[in-house]
């Protein structure tokens, strides 16, 4: 015969409530103001990310090599004059995006990120990329400090 299994109990807790810090006022009560704005940024970010200025940005910066018969686009960093793949550059807007807060942000946002002037679009490499948006940040954290 088997012998019954000792059962363990557990004592339940009652559930927390939790009470939001900041209140919830967007889509329809699930969202803060801050979640929503972020999520409004990075729809229009994933947006431009088919603006054909970019493109053309792209295509001006691009090289194509041959190695062997297979055909290669590399492409220029504005920076470093190095070549580098696809995957590794990126489009810089040469004057800054600035930051979306509010609704009060969003024209000037979309009319510096949907640029149509190539002159204020580069191509730089993801490392020259990286040190450009880390200095133009620590400009704009010196500005708002003073």
């Amino acid at each position: 015969m088997r012998k019954p299994k000792s059962v363990k109990t557990t004592s339940v807790k009652p559930k927390r409530i939790v009470t939001p810090r900041v209140e919830r006022t967007r889509n329809y009560k699930t969202e803060t103001q801050s979640q929503h704005i972020g999520k409004l940024r990075s729809a229009l970010r994933n947006l431009s990310r088919w603006w054909k200025p970019f493109a053309m940005a792209l295509k001006a910066a691009s090289s194509v090599q041959y190695i062997g018969r297979k055909k290669r686009v590399f492409y220029l960093c504005a920076e470093c004059n190095k070549l580098f793949d696809r995957k590794q550059v990126e489009v810089n807007h040469k004057v800054p995006l600035g930051s979306l807060k509010t609704y009060e942000d969003l024209p000037g946002f979309c009319e510096r990120l949907f640029v149509e002037d190539l002159s204020l679009l580069e191509v730089l490499c993801k490392e020259c990329h990286k040190e450009e948006t880390a200095m133009q940040r620590e400009q704009r954290n010196s500005a708002e400090q003073k």
